[in-house]
């Protein structure tokens, strides 16, 4: 795995442990302004950080993938294993 993929996967981790977090936090204070704000703010930056990773690593999830006339998801190495071994 190349830095910058090493780099930009633990970015994506990040923001969906963020939403998470939120999400478990608005489960039990579902009107909290500040919460609801928070947590749009962490979906964003996990949606721009997997948009990123995506546009430079390669698909980050079978769901992302575009398969045409070959399903091409397998062919790099996949998002949590390193290109290394």
């Amino acid at each position: 795995m190349t830095p910058e993929k090493d780099s930009l996967l633990k970015k994506v981790q990040m923001y969906c442990f963020l939403c998470l977090d939120a999400g478990l936090y608005l489960n039990s204070h579902p009107t909290c302004s500040k919460g609801i704000e928070y947590f749009n703010k962490c979906k964003k930056l996990k949606d721009e950080a997997i948009k990123e990773y995506e546009a430079k690593c390669g698909p980050l999830t079978a769901l992302s993938s575009s398969p045409t006339d070959r399903w091409t998801w397998i062919d790099e190495p996949w998002p949590w294993e390193r290109g290394d071994n």
